[in-house]
């Protein structure tokens, strides 16, 4: 595993004030050896996993006309494909392999809660999934083999597409810049620009995406977190009782009455806090208790074969469980996919994992760091733990972890 597919030139700094989210950047590899973290057998022995999300999209020789397909796959699908035109798309291997999930650290200077997952593409020569754009971050990472990138223009929901392939392509792409891509190349590109990758050669990508809830998503997810907090005996009612100038008018008052019922509710920060981090960490696909026991098979296995050699956990069941195990050696790990934030209000801490929100004192802030930490995929540092577990409402808060399916220890 190679400690950064970043170069040692790439300024974090430079790039978040001039390019983030701003304009597409190439970041060449320089000194950067990659090796791939994945084989492509591997790869295909992943996609014919219930559970996990794959497609096979194919292309005809004239670059014109698009199938898709969608996994769970079994051998004879691959058999059956051509020697080229082809890419095979798995998302989350982040979730499934180790090597993958540890890539995010080297993206720490965006918020974790920020990352979606790392989806890795295998594509024959002159395969792609054509033009088009998306609405969030990404980093190409280009593994083995070429891929020419070509960056059109800045696309939106007006911007014409095609659906007919369930890929939602552009009808009128425009290439402005292109690069050939090799080993180790990283290609940033901002939310809709529009972007066309084909493979020169057998290739592979890394892609790493980033969460980006659409504004009406935002409103109606904090709209019905308010609402679910409401009775039915929160009614309307006059702010100020008054003979009206006439009877049939709706008057700037009422309205402003109505702006301060909405504004209560709906600008609550701790509402939008809490919603904001229970969101942001819902696991994209459901987490696996013990990863070993989903380990992608090499291609040419049989893909609808089970998994028996199944690792013997320790049983915890209560904090004292949790100490004697800790204390006995055993390590605590996060879970493949789990997804872990934090936030600091008001003397408290506020602990975001998969979905949930747990309520801690301040003090316990080197615990919710360590926690948090992306591309964490070793064991949580010992120190840490040693100390969280001298600590009652810490080590509650592990076990919560624990029972929630966000922690394993062993």
């Amino acid at each position: 595993m190679l400690d950064s597919v970043l170069p040692e030139s790439f300024d974090a700094h430079v790039f978040l004030r001039d390019y983030w989210q701003k304009k597409p950047l190439l970041i060449k590899a320089g000194g950067v050896s990659f090796l791939d973290l994945i084989e492509p057998e591997e790869l295909a022995g992943l996609a014919c996993e219930d559970g996990v999300e794959s497609r096979l999209v194919q292309v005809n020789a004239a670059q014109d006309t698009w199938t898709l397909r969608h996994g769970p796959f079994t051998e004879e699908d691959f058999l059956t494909l051509p020697e080229s035109h082809y890419s095979l798309l798995v998302q989350a291997v982040d979730q499934w392999v180790d090597d993958v999930a540890a890539l995010l650290a080297d993206f720490a200077f965006i918020p974790s809660w920020r990352i979606d997952d790392v989806m890795i593409s295998y594509a024959t020569d002159q395969g792609n999934v054509g033009p088009h754009f998306d609405y969030y971050d990404v980093f190409l990472i280009q593994g083995m083999g070429q891929k020419r990138w070509q960056i059109g223009d800045i696309c939106n929901s007006m911007t014409e597409r095609s659906d007919s392939s369930g890929l939602r392509l552009l009808k009128n792409f425009v290439a402005r810049e292109e690069w050939i891509v090799n080993p180790g190349d990283i290609l940033y590109i901002p939310p809709g620009y529009s972007h066309y990758g084909v493979a020169i050669g057998n290739s592979m990508t890394y892609s790493v995406g980033f969460r980006a809830p659409a504004h009406a998503d935002i409103l109606s997810g904090v709209l019905d977190d308010a609402m679910d907090s409401l009775s039915e005996d929160r009614r309307f009612s006059d702010a100020i009782a008054r003979l009206p100038q006439h009877p049939g008018e709706i008057t700037a008052d009422v309205v402003e009455h109505l702006q301060d019922i909405i504004r209560e509710q709906m600008l609550d920060a701790q509402r939008i806090r809490q919603w904001f981090g229970r969101t942001m960490t819902i696991p994209k696909y459901p987490l696996q208790d013990d990863a070993a026991d989903h380990a992608p098979h090499e291609h040419g296995e049989d893909c609808d074969h089970d998994h028996d050699d199944e690792e013997e956990q320790l049983l915890i069941e209560s904090v004292v469980d949790l100490q004697k195990a800790v204390n006995k050696g055993a390590g605590v790990y996060k879970v493949p996919g789990a997804r872990i934030a934090y936030a600091l209000a008001e003397g408290k801490a506020e602990l975001y994992a998969d979905g949930e929100c747990h309520m801690c004192d301040s003090r316990l802030l080197s615990l919710l760091q360590a926690l948090s930490t992306p591309g964490k995929v070793d064991e949580i540092d010992r120190v840490v733990i040693a100390a969280a577990i001298k600590d009652d409402e810490a080590s509650a808060l592990l076990l919560s972890l624990y029972d929630g399916g966000s922690l394993v220890v062993g």
